[in-house]
C-alpha cells in the first residue's frame, strides 16, 4: 500500500476503545484507558466521570482534537438530570457544559467536543495556542439534585425485566489536520 496524503481537515489519527484498562498505541506513545468495572452513582457535587480520563499528546500538525465519551445513563427517579463538563488539565471548558435529562428513560449518550489548536488560547471555548506535551482530558459530572438522580454505566431494564446490567463506557480521541 502506498502513502496516504492527509490534506486540511483530514483525520491524522483516531485512538480509543472500551474502558477496560487496555493500552492503545498513538503517534506519541502508549495510552492506557481506565478500567471501569462498576456503576457510578452520581451525587450533587462534581466528581470525575469514570471512563472519561485520557492523557494525550496529538501528532504534529494537528489543528483540532475531538474528544468523544460514550456512556450509559440510567434513571433513579422519574425525572433524572445530570450535568457534564470537560476539563483540559485543571481548567474547565465553559462552552463544553451540557445537561442530560431523562424521564423514565435510559440509553447510551455521547459527549463530544472539538478542541481547536492555534491562535489565542481561550478557556471559554477550549482553544489551545499550542499542544505539544501531554494533557489530561476528562469529564466531571453531577446530578441536578437529590430528587433528580442518575447512574452511569448501567441499564435499568434488560430482557423484559427491571434487571440492571453493567454497560462499560468507551472513549475516543480524533486528531484532525
Amino acid at each position: 500500500m502506498g502513502l496516504i496524503k492527509i490534506t486540511g481537515g483530514g483525520v491524522i489519527e483516531k485512538v480509543g476503545g472500551i474502558c477496560d484498562g487496555q493500552t492503545i498505541k498513538s503517534a506519541n506513545g502508549d495510552i492506557t484507558l481506565e478500567n471501569v468495572t462498576a456503576v457510578q452513582n452520581l451525587g450533587t457535587s462534581y466528581a470525575d466521570q469514570t471512563g472519561s480520563s485520557i492523557t494525550y499528546t496529538p501528532p504534529t500538525g494537528t489543528k483540532t482534537v475531538i474528544y468523544e465519551a460514550y456512556f450509559q445513563i440510567s434513571v433513579q427517579d422519574s425525572h433524572s438530570i445530570s450535568h457534564h463538563q470537560l476539563y483540559i488539565d485543571a481548567q474547565v471548558i465553559n462552552d463544553s457544559r451540557t445537561t442530560y435529562g431523562a424521564t423514565n428513560k435510559q440509553g447510551t449518550y455521547i459527549f463530544k467536543y472539538a478542541i481547536p489548536i492555534g491562535g489565542t488560547a481561550d478557556t471559554t471555548t477550549g482553544r489551545l495556542a499550542s499542544w505539544t506535551a501531554a494533557k489530561t482530558l476528562k469529564l466531571q459530572v453531577r446530578e441536578y439534585s437529590s430528587t433528580n438522580e442518575q447512574m452511569l454505566h448501567d441499564t435499568q431494564h434488560w430482557d423484559g425485566a427491571g434487571t440492571n446490567v453493567f454497560h462499560r463506557p468507551e472513549l475516543f480521541i480524533t486528531a484532525l489536520s
